[in-house]
């Protein structure tokens, strides 16, 4: 992991109320790590720098999405994240390439992650000794757009991974935009990032622009968390490498199962991750969604009028393994999903089941999985 550079981004009020407890998890691997925020600080001796800080003034004055930014500055405290806080997020990414390229000029792999990002770094090393730095490698979990018109693009809260030879193709078209080669992040590559929507979909135009291909390895980068993740036959043998907003009582339950792993230098896949959430699920849980949503039946149909009529129709569905039952709604899964906890609303009180001897059936007739699959790239 030597070669690989770390990139984390994240927001001011994060540096002190939850980077340290992701640090104390990470920083015992002693990875090349660097840190972007939207104000300069400093947290277990490691420096937390501040994208926006060299932008040219053009690029803030009369913007109001910088409208917090002079805020930011000036205050040692922040509050938690706001609307207002989130509109300077996009603004990060173009600088943080630049700063990064310039900071880590040697580095194989860039690894681009946030707070809420898991990382298995045994199977992110296993995926990327299969390609050449070299060349130029964008990959990530694929956010499909509605329209013909725009690409698929690495969602950035998944993780997404840009090669040596991608990121230096990238900031190569950034010289023509700079008024210098010293400073990083004095630009934004002559793109209006006002009128773009997110951060990470900017940075996939600009690379397609510079003929950088998206690779996308979904469900090996997933923008779920294991409590969300759907276990059906597509993922079974899969390699898990990133998953998505965890939360930190989901890091720590991630930590304690890791190490009670049976086999733990083998590469971790859903399979293997299902044993973690099995032992969760039950006949019926009052106060919880499992989030089906493959079957719907609302009011008018008998199975929505209980939550037994709903069990009752997820039995006379051979396909079903588990259903919820909310209000006058009945919903069915042909896969297992674990979910939330869901208070009620008013008179509104969320019931979920799941048919365990069907789920122990359909989890014996599943392949054995010898050796985690490297899924094919989608596109």
């Amino acid at each position: 992991m030597d070669d690989i550079t770390i990139i984390m981004k994240l927001g001011a009020p994060e540096v002190a109320s939850k980077l340290p407890a992701y640090l104390n998890a990470l920083l015992p691997c002693k990875p090349n790590l660097l840190l972007f925020s939207d104000r300069k600080d400093s947290v277990s001796g490691l420096e937390v720098v501040d994208a926006l800080a060299n932008l040219r003034p053009e690029y803030k004055h009369q913007n109001p999405d910088f409208d917090i930014y002079d805020e930011i500055q000036r205050s040692n405290e922040t509050p938690e994240k706001t609307l207002e806080g989130w509109r300077l997020d996009k603004y990060k990414y173009l600088p943080m390439m630049e700063f990064t390229a310039n900071q880590r000029p040697d580095s194989n792999w860039f690894v681009f992650i946030e707070l809420d990002t898991y990382v298995n770094w045994d199977n992110l090393y296993r995926f990327l000794s299969r390609f050449n730095p070299k060349q130029q490698h964008y990959f990530g979990s694929p956010v499909w757009s509605k329209t013909k018109k725009k690409t698929a693009y690495a969602h950035g809260g998944s993780g997404f991974v840009l090669s040596h030879g991608a990121l230096r193709k990238l900031v190569a078209r950034g010289r023509m935009f700079a008024e210098n080669h010293i400073s990083p992040g004095t630009h934004l590559f002559g793109m209006n990032i006002s009128k773009e929507c997110c951060g990470d979909e900017v940075v996939a135009k600009l690379l397609g622009d510079c003929g950088v291909k998206f690779r996308g390895y979904w469900p090996m980068f997933n923008g779920e968390k294991p409590s969300t993740l759907r276990f059906g036959h597509e993922q079974w043998c899969e390699a898990i490498v990133t998953l998505h907003h965890l939360q930190e009582d989901d890091f720590g339950a991630m930590r304690r199962w890791e190490a009670s792993r049976h086999y733990p230098t083998r590469a971790l896949t859903f399979k293997e991750l299902f044993e973690h959430v099995e032992p969760l699920l039950a006949d019926q849980v009052d106060d919880w969604s499992n989030m089906s949503d493959d079957v719907i039946f609302n009011n008018g149909d008998t199975a929505a009028k209980s939550f037994d009529a709903c069990f009752d129709a997820c039995l006379r569905d051979s396909r079903c393994v588990q259903c919820e039952h909310f209000g006058d709604t009945c919903r069915l899964s042909r896969v297992v999903r674990l979910g939330h906890k869901q208070l009620r609303d008013g008179n509104k009180r969320w019931t979920s089941g799941w048919v365990k001897d069907r789920i122990d059936g359909w989890r014996a007739a599943q392949p054995s999985c010898n050796g985690a699959h490297i899924v094919h790239p989608n596109p």
